[in-house]
């Protein structure tokens, strides 16, 4: 999937692109990660499918933690849309990718961790690798996550 940087850049500030949002306990996305993450791959496939730029976000109910796969040609949440067009340089039609993105206030310093899954065209191809890269990368996020709130309460003790 290709893009004109111009349109990525409208859509990104306009917030038109496709979403969806769903919700799970922090005790279900840990037993059944690859099955909670299932939606969000399925809902980006047939967004891209439909050549459309999408956000397929999971809301933890119980805890500060904003899990997102979106489509995009810059590895910045599509939320940043407005802050975007002042780092975009002009190239014309452009790939799209697929990214991962963590936003919890333990993850790291800026409460924000984005990777790149891969390009948008490979995860139509194989969406089941895409999910089992998804889970895997989520994994290693929610353990890291654990890791820095213990520490942090142990600083606090």
């Amino acid at each position: 999937m290709k893009i004109e940087e111009n349109d990525f850049v409208t859509e990104a500030e306009a917030g038109t692109y496709a979403h969806k949002t769903v919700t799970s306990s922090l005790a279900d996305l840990n037993e059944a990660t690859s099955q909670t993450l299932r939606p969000l791959v399925e809902f980006v496939e047939a967004a891209v499918n439909s050549d459309k730029l999408a956000s397929a976000d999971l809301q933890v109910s119980d805890a500060d933690i904003l899990v997102q796969l979106q489509t995009s040609i810059i590895n910045l949440p599509l939320a940043y849309g407005k802050n975007i067009h002042k780092i975009m340089v002009g190239d014309g039609e452009v790939d799209v990718n697929v990214y991962m993105i963590i936003a919890a206030p333990e993850i790291n310093r800026s409460k924000l961790r984005i990777d790149e899954l891969m390009a948008a065209e490979q995860l139509v191809k194989d969406p089941d690798q895409a999910l089992n890269q998804f889970t895997d990368w989520l994994e290693a996020q929610l353990t890291t996550l654990a890791e820095n709130q213990q520490a942090a309460a142990e600083e606090a003790d």
